[in-house]
């Protein structure tokens, strides 16, 4: 036995040097060593990079603590939990995982980590990073089944569809409003709109109605394995119909374009402004102006 089998094995015998790897919605470039989210580039800092590399090379296997230290931290004896710990962290926090319920990295307790989903190897990052991500933005289903609402919801959608399509063409792209409604009406599932339309997301909602105030609820779902990447629900006063459907649909499209790494394409702030304020309520000046995920200091970039 091999003196790296022996300690849990932080290289391997399977040589993935100058391919790309794809997991989720992730690619990783070994030979570039770039990370890309849904095809765009995400800054990873050094060690934890290295540490995903490892476990990449060793899916599936474990890969003890030990051989981290050994491989990653040879010189450092104070302090090494420590920056193992943050490195883990980081990387956890970059692809949206947890030591909790683990999507991707396993925790091993005492022992070490082990990459747990499957992935795919595949030779150059170019076509992949050039691929553009499909969006399907389907018709949010009225619960209350009054045709007020339905006019509501499709407002809804309509904004949605106008306010996806300003960030990052080339990059997103977002089925017509014709198709959408077609597919939304045949009750067509998942993975067969997926095949259909080659889309990557379905972001589908409801409306709920109750008086004057309404709870509109969203999910996106990624069609390559029909699981909820994300979801949200928003309670509204309708005393502004107009005010609430584009109130919303900003809210929808700024959290999508994050969860899409398109955070540097948001052009403008959203306006609130046209809200009806309360009577006796003084409007409150800004703080601070809102600012993507990618450009806060504690925050992944996104080049």
């Amino acid at each position: 036995m091999s003196p790296t089998e022996r300690r849990g094995g932080a290289t391997s015998e399977t040589n993935v040097s100058g391919s790309t790897l794809r997991f989720g919605s992730f690619e990783v470039d070994l030979e570039s060593r770039e990370i890309r989210k849904h095809g765009m580039r995400i800054r990873l800092e050094e060690k934890p990079f290295q540490i995903l590399e490892l476990l990449l090379q060793q899916a599936g296997q474990l890969v003890t603590r030990r051989a981290l230290r050994e491989t990653l931290w040879p010189d450092t004896f104070v302090g090494y939990e420590h920056c193992l710990n943050t490195a883990i962290s980081k990387l956890r926090e970059l692809l949206g995982d947890s030591a909790q319920s683990p999507r991707f990295i396993e925790t091993v307790p005492r022992r070490g980590y082990r990459f747990v989903l499957s992935m795919e190897t595949f030779a150059g990052a170019n076509s992949a990073a050039k691929k553009k991500m499909m969006l399907l933005v389907l018709p949010f289903r009225n619960l209350a089944g009054n045709p007020e609402d339905d006019r509501f919801s499709d407002g809804l959608r309509e904004e949605l569809i106008t306010r996806l399509g300003r960030f990052e063409p080339e990059q997103l792209g977002v089925i017509a409003r014709t198709t959408a409604l077609y597919y939304g009406q045949k009750g067509s599932s998942i993975d067969q709109m997926g095949r259909e339309l080659s889309v990557d997301h379905v972001l589908e909602g409801s409306v709920r109605r109750d008086g004057s105030r309404v709870r509109i609820a969203a999910q996106l779902i990624q069609v390559s394995d029909q699981t909820q990447v994300w979801a949200e629900s928003y309670d509204r006063h309708l005393e502004d119909v107009f005010a609430v459907q584009s109130e919303v649909a900003e809210s929808i499209a700024r959290s999508l374009t994050i969860e899409f790494s398109l955070g540097r394409t948001i052009r403008r702030p959203v306006a609130f402004l046209s809200l009806p304020r309360r009577p006796g309520v003084e409007p409150v000046e800004p703080v601070q102006q809102l600012r993507p995920v990618s450009d806060r200091p504690d925050g992944p970039r996104v080049d």
